[in-house]
């Protein structure tokens, strides 16, 4: 027997970790230490931890409850405080775990060839990298699903009946239906899973009772997902989620390139749809999150593209080949240099972009308050308004609240705006519509700093007798 053959499946694992880990992290593949371009439900789950870690009073307990990567983000409350380097590190291991989880499932149901295929394009696919990058909910939403399923596998093979895997399973819903709509995927299927395929009838009440109450806790004290953009373009989500600024053109052919055959495979998969829980989730998730088609399902998509059709291409290339190894794997081969290229040099894009600092307007805009804000003395008191609250506390350091709501009247909103010194929004977004609306009706109340593409920065008075026109 060979070294090589000693060596178990869970230590190539975790040489493979190290491999994928070093080389993303060498290569500049992540904005390393770097508040910018932080999505704004990590960056207020972080704030909240580090809050709780340091036993600091912070207004990001005003946000109200952030979504459960709060729960996940503990051991970086604890042992790494304030460090976005560990923030993303940890993504990087949790997105290599879901990938795991999936190679596992997928080698098993499909062979270790297809398996082996779509791994090594999920861990090199810019979608990845761009939603680790981000902090994005993708990879813990990802994790949770293949969790999901595995602990499904463990409890039927668990000789207990309601266990600690019964209330692992109802905690798991509960943190991935916090994370995005998409996550409605995991109860539906698993209850649907019960349905056909139920150990026994008291334990297929039990399970339909407790993934009830999780999922009606999850959305009662989330309150919906009003960080998730909804009603987007499905086609143009896929370019958006990747590219700084691309074509119109280019970005409806991305994502003409990835739905088509996604819905073919999805159409071809419909028996084990019915049949496999992990399939079942997958299909689910792409529809159930249609609706808020953001970076995080767009990873959805692409997951469930190359783990449900690349054994698909393998059995239409046998089909249609020659008995030997270019007719049996030729179609296979082309289909993997070409994606394997187009990953690579997105890859190579978003290193580019990290490279000469291309940023976002709107971090432009929370940069530039940055900088206004950092010769102030720390002793003065400072107090913001802001559209994007999360990701402005961790760029400026300062107290940071939410953008006020529409109030009656120019005179209510300039009372109780007061205590506020700075306000930081977008005009032109329909959340903000109101608010710019009254302050035009109060020119004197408030100058702007900046005016950009992302939006404005307005210094207010230090009183709160501004004259109030009407």
């Amino acid at each position: 027997m060979s070294m090589l053959a000693k060596i178990k499946p869970l230590h190539w694992g975790l040489l493979t970790l190290l491999g994928w880990g070093a080389v993303v992290l060498a290569s500049g593949l992540l904005r390393l230490d770097d508040t910018q371009h932080i999505n704004e439900g990590a960056a207020r789950a972080l704030l909240l931890v580090w809050s709780v870690a340091d036993r600091v009073i912070s207004p990001i307990v005003t946000l109200g409850i952030p979504d459960f990567r709060a729960v996940l983000f503990i051991p970086l409350g604890l042992y790494w405080p304030g460090s976005i380097i560990a923030a993303k590190v940890f993504t990087l291991l949790l997105a290599f775990a879901a990938a795991w989880l999936l190679h596992r499932w997928s080698s098993r149901r499909h062979g270790a060839e297809a398996a082996l295929i779509a791994t090594g394009l999920l861990l090199i696919s810019p979608f990845v990298l761009t939603q680790v990058d981000t902090l994005g909910a993708g990879p813990f939403l990802l994790l949770m699903l293949a969790l999901g399923a595995w602990m499904d596998e463990r409890y039927r093979h668990n000789t207990r009946p309601l266990g600690g895997w019964y209330f692992l399973q109802l905690m798991l819903i509960v943190i991935a239906l916090t994370l995005h709509p998409a996550a409605l995927a995991y109860p539906v299927a698993l209850a649907w899973h019960w349905y056909r395929q139920p150990l026994d009838t008291r334990q297929q009440r039990h399970y339909f009772i407790g993934i009830a109450l999780a999922t009606l806790f999850a959305l009662v004290i989330r309150g919906g997902w009003d960080l998730v953009p909804w009603f987007n373009n499905l086609l143009t989500a896929f370019a958006d989620s990747i590219l700084t600024s691309p074509g119109d053109t280019s970005r409806w052919l991305i994502g003409a390139l990835v739905l088509v055959p996604l819905l073919a495979v999805l159409v071809a998969e419909r028996r084990a749809i019915r049949d496999d829980l992990m399939t079942r989730i997958l299909a689910l998730a792409v529809l159930c999150g249609a609706l808020a088609a953001d970076g995080s399902w767009v990873l959805l998509c692409i997951t469930t593209l190359l783990y449900l059709g690349t054994q698909r291409l393998i059995l239409l290339n046998q089909l249609l080949g020659a008995q030997n190894m270019l007719g049996q794997r030729g179609l296979v081969l082309a289909i993997l240099l070409v994606v394997t290229t187009l990953f690579m040099q997105s890859d190579k894009a978003h290193r580019t972009a990290i490279l000469v600092n291309d940023i976002p307007p709107d971090d432009l805009l929370i940069m530039t308050l940055a900088q206004e804000l950092a010769d102030l003395p720390a002793e003065q008191q400072i107090l913001i308004m802001s559209q994007w609250p999360g990701r402005t506390m961790l760029a400026v350091r300062r107290p940071v609240v939410s953008l006020p709501p529409a109030y009656p009247d120019a005179a209510t909103l300039q009372k109780n705006t007061r205590a506020a010194t700075h306000l930081i929004f977008d005009p032109r977004h329909p959340a903000s519509r109101a608010l710019r609306d009254q302050l035009l009706e109060i020119p004197d109340y408030s100058h702007p700093l900046s005016i950009q593409p992302g939006g404005v920065i307005l210094k207010l008075r230090d009183d709160s007798t501004a004259p109030t026109r009407g």
